[in-house]
């Protein structure tokens, strides 16, 4: 029996991936919409230390020192080397020397949290192992890495759910086809999988969902995760507990960088109205302003007003400038109003200043409070956040 009410579809995942998008106009299509995504918000484990083995090992520059003085590594890059080729780096942090045997290196350290700086599953094919520093100064010529190259199921993103789940008609045809390994058990109940689209065919292949996330706000307005988005296999499909005319999905992997669980309440403030007055960020701990940032982002409308006109003067509330997010929530309210966008990190900054983000340059920035900013970050980065705006024709006033 259908529900009387209409389920708020608040989650919208777009297709951006499939091969069949080079022949369209946009090249993405909607995938379905659902009223929870479960595993989008969680918090990662810490990577736990690790011990590496540095094997056939030739020690260089600090690394030669750390052996005999000072063993702490901090940042290491390790890149496969092969036929004069470097490929792709994995990143290791809080690396120490522990422990020298002839040619073989002993180390320990982390791996990254992020998904695409963690290290392949299976050693790459390679002549060497180069071992640089964040300046690239090289460290150590190895064989090999023991110990890196391995799966770490601790660190798995939480597998995805797509609860209250109503999908498109061309990915509906495409669950229809799905069948669960060894029989019928999570096959969608058919009557209600027909009135969704989803009639399952005699045949029963795995499907794959690729997507990237948005949320749908109440005005209608769409705002973006800003992140990969989510790439799994279909594990299981059943009438959903939400709302019998809905699916869910039991997907097998997680999202590719799950937002912070405690960003959670912010979205669903952002999604029931964005900010009406300014310095609502101000409460946020130093770590959600990022999150913040993103929302911000997510609810810009690029190019849907014109600039204001060049030699406008624009005001900064510099009282609570203590980071640099801080700087960019504030900065982003100055230009574009509560809760507005202006850049969330130097190359966007940039960005923002070529125009189409709301000024237009060259215009005055009145900087109140700047003091504040200089006692917390520093002259220097508070030189280098003033040199941003006037290379690009902004008059900082500095008061």
């Amino acid at each position: 029996m259908s529900s009387s009410r209409e389920p708020a579809l608040r989650w919208l995942l777009n297709d951006e991936f499939s091969d069949e998008l080079e022949d369209m106009d946009p090249m993405w299509r909607p995938l379905g919409a659902c009223i929870e995504v479960d595993g989008l918000f969680a918090d990662l484990p810490d990577p736990p230390l690790e011990r590496f083995t540095l094997i056939g090992c030739e020690p260089a520059g600090r690394l030669r020192e750390a052996l005999i003085r000072q063993p702490l590594l901090g940042d290491v890059f390790v890149e496969p080397v092969r036929a004069g080729h470097v490929g792709d780096y994995t990143w290791l942090w809080d690396v120490t020397v522990v422990a020298i045997d002839g040619d073989r290196v002993e180390l320990t350290g982390r791996v990254q949290q992020d998904r695409h700086l963690q290290p392949d599953t299976e050693t790459p094919e390679a002549d060497e192992f180069r071992l640089t520093s964040g300046d690239d100064t090289l460290l150590a010529r190895c064989r090999t890495v023991g110990g890196l190259f391995r799966e770490r199921p601790e660190l798995d993103r939480p597998p995805v759910t797509l609860l209250g789940f109503r999908p498109e008609p061309w990915f509906a045809a495409l669950l229809s086809t799905w069948r669960p390994d060894g029989g019928e058990a999570g096959q969608p109940d058919t009557a209600q999988a027909g009135r969704l689209g989803v009639v399952p065919s005699d045949g029963g292949k795995p499907v794959r969902l690729a997507a990237t996330i948005a949320a749908r706000a109440s005005d209608g307005r769409e705002l973006s995760t800003l992140q990969p988005g989510v790439f799994a296999h279909v594990l299981a499909v059943r009438p959903s507990r939400r709302d019998p005319d809905l699916l869910d999905v039991e997907l097998d992997d997680g999202v590719w960088e799950p937002i912070p669980a405690e960003a959670r309440e912010l979205w669903d403030r952002w999604m029931d109205r964005q900010p009406a007055e300014l310095g609502t960020w101000v409460p946020l701990a130093p770590h959600m302003r990022h999150e913040w940032l993103r929302l911000a982002l997510a609810g810009h409308r690029y190019g849907a007003h014109p600039d204001r006109a060049p030699e406008t003067v624009y005001r900064l509330d510099g009282r609570h400038v203590t980071d640099m997010d801080a700087f960019f929530c504030a900065v982003g309210e100055a230009i574009n109003g509560p809760g507005g966008y202006f850049g969330w990190n130097p190359p966007a900054l940039e960005d923002c200043l070529r125009g189409t983000w709301g000024a237009a340059t060259p215009f005055r920035l009145i900087w109140h409070d700047a003091e504040i900013a200089r006692r917390h970050l520093g002259a220097d980065d508070f030189a280098m956040l003033v040199g941003w705006f006037t290379e690009k024709q902004v008059e900082v006033v500095l008061r």
